[in-house]
C-alpha cells in the first residue's frame, strides 16, 4: 500500500536568541521543538524540519539536534526515517495511514526473564519499530506451541502482517509453514543456534571471541584457560568457534562440567582452580548460575579472570559489583535499526545473502557498565 503523501508548509523556525542565552541548550532546544511541532500538527503527518536545518538555524552542532530530536521521538511528536525526511506525527490515528505495518514478535518467555542479550534484542527492537512508525505486538510462546497452529493463530488474531523470529527453535518450522498459507510474512534473525529457518539475518560473535582470545594470549600472557559447561546441552556453534580458536593460538583448555545442582559449589570449585581464566560460552548457563547464586556469581569473578561470551549477564536479587570480566558485545541498537530500515525500504524480504552482524570484544571493562540488575 502506498504511503500517504506528507506535506511541508511549515511556519519558519523561531529566533534563535532565546537559545543562545541558554544554560542547558539541549532542554532549551527540545522545548523550542516541542512547541513548533505542537504548533505545526495537523490531522495527517508531515515533513518537519530537518536535524542540519534546524543546526545551521540555531548555530549548534548536528549531535545535539540528534539528541533533542530522539527525545521528542520518545514522546511519540516525531518520526525519524534514516536516509529520507524527520516526520511530524498527525493528531488523528489511522491505521492505514499511520501504521506501516502490523509486526508479530514471537519471543520465549523464560529466555527473556534470564537471557540478557536475548532480552535487549527485543527491547531495541521493539522501541525503534514504534519510532518509525509501526505497531508490535509481542507474543510469548514456549516451543511446544509452534509444533500445532497455537502460535500462529495468535498471531493472526492481532492482525499481523509481518513476523520478526529472533531466534527461531527448532519447532518453529511446523507454524513457518502456517504462517506462509496465512500469508504473513516471516523474517528470521539468527543467534547463537544453528538456524532451523531461512534467516534474513545473523548475529555473530565469532570474530569478537577470537579477538578476545587474542588479547589473552598476546597480551596478558595467559595459555590455559577453563571451560564451564553443562552436561546437558550439546555442544554449541560459538562453543565449536572457541575450541578452533583456541588450537589456532596454541592455548590449552580444560572443562568445568556443571550437573545441575549444587550452584554455589560448583561456583567455589571453579573459584579454587588453577587457570589463566574461566569462560563462560553459554547464555543458559550463565544466567542459570546467576539466578541460583548471584553471590557465587560474584565471587568468582573476584577471584578468576571471567569472560562471558554471550554478552553481559543480569544479577537478580544483588547489586551489580563493581568488577571487571571480559566480555563479547552485539550492538542491539545497531541491529534493530538496521532491520527497520530495511522493513521500511522492502530490502528485508528480499532473498539475497544474509545480512551479518558482529559482536566486538569488550576485555576487561566494568561489568556495572554493562549488566542490568533484576
Amino acid at each position: 500500500m502506498a504511503r500517504k503523501k506528507v506535506t511541508r508548509a511549515l511556519a519558519p523556525l523561531p529566533s534563535r536568541r532565546a537559545l543562545e542565552k541558554a544554560h542547558h541548550k539541549t532542554e532549551m532546544l527540545i522545548d523550542i521543538l516541542r512547541d513548533v511541532a505542537v504548533k505545526n500538527q495537523r490531522e495527517q503527518p508531515r515533513a518537519f524540519h530537518s536535524v542540519r536545518d534546524v543546526a545551521t538555524h540555531f548555530r549548534v552542532p548536528v549531535s545535539t539536534v540528534s539528541r533533542a530530536y530522539r527525545h521528542l521521538e520518545q514522546e511519540g511528536l516525531l518520526t525519524r526515517v534514516r536516509g529520507s525526511k524527520t516526520l511530524l506525527q498527525g493528531l488523528h490515528f489511522d491505521r492505514r495511514l499511520s501504521v506501516r505495518a502490523f509486526v508479530g514478535l514471537p519471543a520465549s518467555l523464560s529466555a527473556f526473564l534470564t537471557i540478557q542479550a536475548y532480552r535487549m534484542f527485543f527491547i531495541k527492537i521493539r522501541r525503534e519499530l514504534r519510532l518509525r512508525g509501526f505497531a508490535t505486538a509481542m507474543v510469548f510462546a514456549e516451543p511446544e506451541e509452534a509444533r500445532t497452529d497455537a502460535l500462529s493463530d495468535r498471531l493472526k488474531a492481532y492482525e499481523i502482517d509481518t513476523v520478526l523470529w529472533f531466534q527461531p527453535p527448532k519447532e518453529a518450522q511446523e507454524t513457518a509453514l502456517r504462517l506462509a498459507d496465512l500469508g504473513i510474512r516471516l523474517i528470521g534473525i539468527a543467534h547463537e543456534e544453528i538456524p532451523v529457518l531461512p534467516c534474513r539475518y545473523q548475529v555473530r560473535r565469532d570474530r569478537g571471541m577470537r579477538a578476545l582470545m587474542a588479547e589473552w594470549k598476546t597480551h596478558h600472557g595467559i595459555e590455559h584457560v577453563t571451560l564451564v559447561r553443562s552436561n546437558d546441552r550439546g555442544t554449541s556453534p560459538l562453543a565449536e568457534a572457541l575450541h578452533t580458536a583456541l588450537d589456532e593460538l596454541g592455548m590449552k583448555s580444560s572443562t568445568a562440567t556443571f550437573h545441575g545442582k549444587q550452584s554455589a559449589a560448583f561456583l567455589r570449585a571453579t573459584q579454587k582452580l588453577k587457570t589463566g581464566g574461566v569462560i563462560f560460552s553459554s547464555a543458559q548457563l550463565a544466567s542459570k548460575l546467576c539466578f541460583r547464586a548471584p553471590g557465587g556469581v560474584i565471587d568468582l569473578i573476584r577471584a578468576q579472570r571471567v569472560a562471558f561470551l554471550n554478552g553481559p549477564v543480569s544479577l537478580p536479587f544483588a547489586k551489580v559489583p563493581e568488577v571487571r570480566v571480559d566480555l563479547v558485545v552485539v550492538d542491539w541498537q545497531l541491529v534493530a535499526e538496521k532491520i527497520v530500515d530495511d522493513l521500511i525500504s522492502q530490502d528485508a524480504f528480499q532473498e539475497s545473502a544474509p545480512t551479518i552482524f558482529e559482536a566486538d570484544a569488550k576485555v576487561h571493562v566494568p561489568l556495572s557498565d554493562f549488566a542490568q540488575s533484576i
